[in-house]
């Protein structure tokens, strides 16, 4: 496949998939600031699609963004609790740097010093 279809469907994981598509914003700096939050989520989620294929797994790229957006994890008291399911984009993101993704319960301190790990 060549460069234009690579262009190509980059804009159109932009318009589709992160909304970049009507834009509300009506002064140049929000606008700019609109589409540089798009593009570095894009490059998050290519670098993200590379890692995991360099893996060996391969997720398309609505299943990937639909599981990044279900990733999420509620308070119970002693405990944050994850609420995603399983499924092989999960599985892909869990084996990809030993993220621990699918557990069922992170305490308070474990979930911050995997925060603090991978922040650097």
């Amino acid at each position: 496949m060549g460069k234009r279809y690579q262009i190509e469907d980059c804009f159109r994981i932009i318009k589709t998939n992160f909304g970049g598509r009507p834009v509300y914003c009506s002064t140049p700096e929000h606008i700019k600031g609109y589409f540089l939050t798009c593009y570095t989520a894009l490059l998050i989620y290519r670098l993200l699609e590379c890692g995991l294929d360099d893996k060996g797994t391969h997720i398309t790229t609505d299943n990937l963004i639909r599981t990044l957006q279900n990733l999420n994890v509620v308070d119970d008291d002693m405990y944050y609790r994850a609420t995603c399911k399983g499924s092989k984009a999960l599985t892909a993101l869990t084996n990809y740097d030993d993220l621990a993704l699918d557990r069922k319960r992170y305490k308070p301190a474990e979930l911050r010093k995997k925060i603090k790990n991978i922040s650097g």
